[in-house]
């Protein structure tokens, strides 16, 4: 009896914790030494991606190219959206983070071990993959484990997010540039844009600048599809996508 009682408790513990609604915050630096507070960037309309991940878990790696190719490029603001891979216990360090990311190819941004974040979001299930977004840093998608089935749940998660933040895509206005693809100058159509942010597809800022007569100098950046966010005087937004080849 003692030990069904024992199983029904871990049961029922385990599926509290998957059943989180809301995110747990963090303040650390990630492995390139950046520093990141999660609940700031979700309050400044960002959506993020947790994975948590193990060393020498292929899942956990197939569920990274997954996100990056089949994710990442299918949401409506990949500028709003970044990914993160986090070892799932505190015994995991950035050397081996960072040797995980380069020896997979990876590029987008990868934190050392944070065992609370595994705890928290019910264990690890290689992976174990969140979607966390909103101004009330919500938990939108939270499961143990990866296929591409899930995909069109994540992207779903991703949309509620984004939405979530309070910055509505109908808010930002949808901006012609030319010609795209490009090698190396990008033209803005319209005359008031003063600022620009390119972003590649795991959320990361390549440029920022300010526009010299709509014109956009990309000849630095890598072969690759970018999303441009564009912002005048009067604090409106705009976003195009690009390709520079």
């Amino acid at each position: 009896m003692k030990q069904f009682f024992s199983l029904v408790t871990a049961l029922a513990f385990a599926t509290g914790l998957q059943a989180q609604t809301t995110a747990l915050d963090f303040t650390a630096n990630d492995c390139d030494g950046m520093p990141h507070t999660l609940f700031s960037e979700l309050d400044a309309g960002d959506v993020v991606i947790l994975e948590l991940v193990m060393m020498g878990c292929q899942p956990c790696i197939t569920a990274g190219n997954s996100l990056k190719n089949n994710v990442l490029p299918n949401v409506s603001d990949p500028g709003r959206v970044k990914l993160y891979s986090i070892g799932y216990t505190n015994s995991i360090t950035c050397a081996q983070m960072n040797n995980w990311k380069t020896t997979n190819g990876f590029t987008h941004t990868v934190f050392a071990g944070m065992s609370a974040q595994t705890t928290h979001f019910g264990g690890m299930g290689m992976p174990t993959i969140a979607v966390v977004g909103g101004s009330d840093h919500t938990v939108f998608y939270s499961e143990q484990g990866h296929s591409d089935s899930d995909n069109p749940a994540i992207i779903a998660a991703i949309e509620s997010g984004l939405a979530a933040s309070g910055l509505q895509e109908a808010q930002v206005k949808t901006v012609g540039v030319s010609p795209n693809p490009t090698s190396d100058l990008l033209t803005v159509n319209g005359t008031n844009w003063t600022k620009a942010k390119v972003m590649d597809l795991q959320g990361r800022t390549m440029l920022a600048v300010q526009l010299n007569a709509g014109k956009l100098d990309v000849s630095t950046l890598p072969v690759g599809m970018y999303v441009l966010r564009l912002s005048d005087a009067d604090g409106k937004e705009g976003v195009a996508r690009f390709e520079k080849r």
